[in-house]
């Protein structure tokens, strides 16, 4: 059910349905485009009561603003695809801006998740068509993107990967780690190499090794409850263990591991065998 809303606002613009983007929109179009609108003469009002003062004097342009919105705002299914999520945000963001040439807003308000990006859009002063055609390319641009996520895969399972992750790029790229946050999650890989400027072939590059290391990392931290000792086993021992291994498709560390664990818990291979060669060497 849409939000009813009765103020000064309401009565000029002749509408009591309210709509956060439209009041976006004014208070942008205000400020960048009627040069007699200064927000600081109306200190002591809100946001929609500083421009109900403002077009108390100036009712003539109440309807030129209404066309002219009618004009610039493109209708809402052209933006459904925009999700909340901060990555899609901060990528449309980014591309809208590159776009439009608006570099920031004044963010007056405060201007959350996908806000920000339709807001440089509305403000745009392009013909409607024109702001269409720019939200469909990015709709499909955005859909190919989304495709290569593929190679951040092995990030998902495990935020701890993420972290490492900075870590490694701190060490061995940190030019381009300058002005970013440390990761935390899944998320922030991916908005991180969605802004690097690095190509696909030098991402899957750089995922390589941080995997290897990650590897490397687990492998040292394995090896902390671990003492290596060398011993000298027969040739048909050695067969048999790298068959055992090959089967289970597990380390000769393991098996022989596993074996042991066996034979403590269940102690019955080692006295079986001990007593048979006692009674082969029998007389």
């Amino acid at each position: 059910m849409a939000l009813q809303i009765e103020d000064d606002l309401s009565q000029i613009l002749g509408e009591t349905e309210y709509s956060h983007r439209y009041d976006v929109w004014l208070w942008y179009t205000l400020l960048f485009y009627d040069s007699a609108f200064n927000p600081q003469n109306f200190a002591d009002f809100g946001m929609r009561d500083k421009m109900a003062r403002y077009l108390q004097t100036r009712t003539w342009r109440v309807e030129e603003l209404l066309k002219e919105r009618r004009k610039q705002l493109v209708h809402k299914r052209e933006i459904e695809w925009i999700t909340e999520d901060r990555r899609t945000t901060e990528w449309m963001t980014r591309e809208i801006q590159n776009s439009t040439g608006h570099s920031q807003l004044d963010n007056y308000f405060d201007l959350k998740e996908k806000d920000l990006p339709i807001a440089i859009l509305d403000v745009w002063q392009r013909d409607i068509t024109q702001k269409i055609n720019l939200l469909r390319d990015l709709k499909q641009r955005w859909g190919n993107h989304r495709s290569n996520d593929k190679v951040y895969t092995w990030f998902k399972d495990d935020n701890q990967k993420s972290q490492f992750a900075w870590d490694w790029l701190e060490k061995n790229s940190s030019v381009f780690t300058l002005g970013s946050t440390a990761f935390e999650t899944y998320e922030d890989i991916l908005i991180f190499f969605d802004k690097a400027n690095y190509s696909q072939e030098q991402k899957e590059l750089y995922i390589g090794k941080i995997k290897k290391g990650w590897g490397q990392k687990k492998y040292r931290e394995n090896l902390k409850d671990k003492a290596q000792y060398n011993f000298v086993i027969s040739d048909k021992a050695i067969d048999n263990l790298d068959k055992l291994a090959a089967r289970y498709e597990i380390s000769r560390a393991r098996t022989l591991e596993i074996l042991i664990e066996m034979e403590v818990e269940k102690n019955d291979h080692i006295p079986e065998r001990i007593r048979t060669l006692q009674l082969l060497r029998s007389p």
